[in-house]
């Protein structure tokens, strides 16, 4: 499991990255929601948390910025609900964070997920075309 370790004046505070769903701005602090329902609330930014979910451990990069105030995970994308204005995001079990947010930030989210989709159909990658996979950000 990866980790990131936040060292503040304050606290010292373990981020468990695999297990994060979506992360919320709040002012200059953030709110880190993992798919379990647990939340975690930090004393920094979410641009500096981007940058360390963006560097943490070399991996492919899970994390998509959606808007200034919302990080979401997209391994654990689900639904993405225009209509009702609604992401959902899972575990593939139990487990489930619904994030209700404004068509003027899910619409391009959704945009980027389905070009996502259509570029790894074009070069061969997805053998079943209308099973959509994890987007290939």
């Amino acid at each position: 499991m990866s980790k990131i370790i936040i060292n503040t004046r304050n606290h010292l505070t373990s981020i468990e990255t695999d297990l994060i769903a979506a992360v919320k701005a709040d002012g200059n602090y953030c709110r880190v929601y993992y798919i379990n329902k647990r939340e975690v609330g930090l004393t920094i930014g979410i641009s500096r948390l981007e940058e360390m979910l963006r560097t943490n451990g070399g991996k492919r990069n899970r994390f998509i910025r959606i808007s200034r105030s919302i990080i979401i995970n997209h391994f654990y994308l689900h639904i993405i609900d225009l209509q009702r204005q609604l992401v959902v995001l899972t575990d593939g079990g139990t487990q489930e964070i619904r994030l209700n947010l404004s068509k003027k930030l899910i619409k391009p989210y959704k945009e980027a997920v389905v070009q996502s989709i259509k570029i790894r159909n074009n070069h061969g990658k997805d053998h079943n075309p209308g099973q959509a996979g994890q987007p290939a950000f």
